[in-house]
């Protein structure tokens, strides 16, 4: 997500946008990469296995790690919107104040 102006010299309407397609990110990546990593490690440690009744340990473990490298890659999005929904607000603030 590259953004080519600074946060502080966006206007309000912009920084909203922004914020709401980095939202829209987030959701896509849950639905994309969370949400298949999640189901592929539930389906393997299940009590009843679908693809083998005795999952070998390494497809275990590739799992986890598959979950916590979304699970990174979700904490630094959220950080990022987060960051975003900070800046909004002090605009908003600024904003507020000038009136």
């Amino acid at each position: 997500m590259v953004i080519e102006k600074p946060t502080r010299r966006m206007t309000l309407r912009q920084q909203l946008t922004h914020a709401e397609k980095c939202s829209r990110d987030l959701i896509e990546h849950f639905q994309a990469t969370m949400l298949p990593c999640l189901t592929d490690l539930r389906d393997l440690s299940r009590p009843i296995r679908r693809r083998s009744h005795y999952p070998a340990m390494l497809a275990l473990i590739n799992s986890l790690k598959r979950v916590q490298h979304s699970g990174a890659d979700t904490l630094e999005m959220l950080d990022y919107v987060h960051e975003q929904l900070q800046e909004i607000h002090e605009h908003a603030r600024r904003e507020r104040l000038r009136r």
